[in-house]
């Protein structure tokens, strides 16, 4: 009883985290106008869900919350951005591509590009399920984060896979109860992805980690 209680509780908790996490997203993201804020206001949820893991706790305070989260996203407004947008570019493409393809009588090409359209598209939906992860855990570019994702993907293609699987399965809850949206909104999907990436432990050791800058961000929030 007691531990289906704490079973309970805990999940109270992390319910509660992330509603809080997305009433944030929301706020940040329309204090920049969205187009420039959604992108960093994602990033710092998952710095918060980053820094949640790495410590082994989640800090209760929400008016530090609300601090810390103010500073990732500032910090990551510029980075954030190079890297979102850069990601809806390519996917720009492709959906102009798959387009095209299907208002352009190309012949006996068409159903061979259409079948290689239909694996870089798998492969970048893959490659883009980890970005938010990979860009919380090391401090790149767009092209540095564009290539470890590609990466991440040949060289560890199991833990990718999954990892598009478990984002897929939120995706497809929502959709399912869309009523789940408004309430969780990016946060869920975000927080999964981060945990089973660390968890595999593909992020540990980052080579090159934003955590000392994200430290002096929070340092100076509060």
């Amino acid at each position: 009883m007691h531990r289906l209680l704490g079973w309970h509780t805990k999940a109270g908790d992390l319910g509660l985290r992330l509603l809080q996490l997305h009433l944030l997203w929301l706020w940040w993201t329309l204090r920049g106008a969205v187009v420039l804020g959604v992108f960093p206001a994602t990033a710092a949820v998952l710095a918060v869900v980053r820094r949640d893991a790495m410590r082994g706790d989640d800090d209760r305070d929400r008016l530090a919350l609300r601090q810390e989260f103010g500073a990732f996203w500032r910090q990551e407004l510029r980075p954030a951005n190079g890297v979102g947008w850069t990601v809806t570019a390519v996917w720009a493409v492709l959906l102009l591509d798959r387009h095209l393809l299907a208002v352009v009588d190309l012949g006996l090409a068409g159903p061979v590009l259409a079948g290689l359209l239909w694996v870089v598209t798998a492969f970048a939906f893959v490659m883009t399920a980890a970005l938010p992860a990979l860009s919380a855990h090391f401090a790149e570019g767009p092209g540095a984060l564009l290539r470890r994702g590609a990466a991440l993907v040949v060289a560890r293609p199991r833990q990718a896979l999954l990892n598009a699987a478990v984002v897929g399965v939120v995706l497809c809850t929502y959709y399912v109860v869309p009523g789940l949206v408004p309430v969780f909104g990016v946060a869920l999907p975000a927080s999964v992805s981060f945990w089973y990436l660390w968890g595999s432990g593909l992020l540990a050791a980052p080579t090159t980690s934003p955590a000392p800058a994200r430290a002096a961000a929070v340092a100076a929030s509060r």
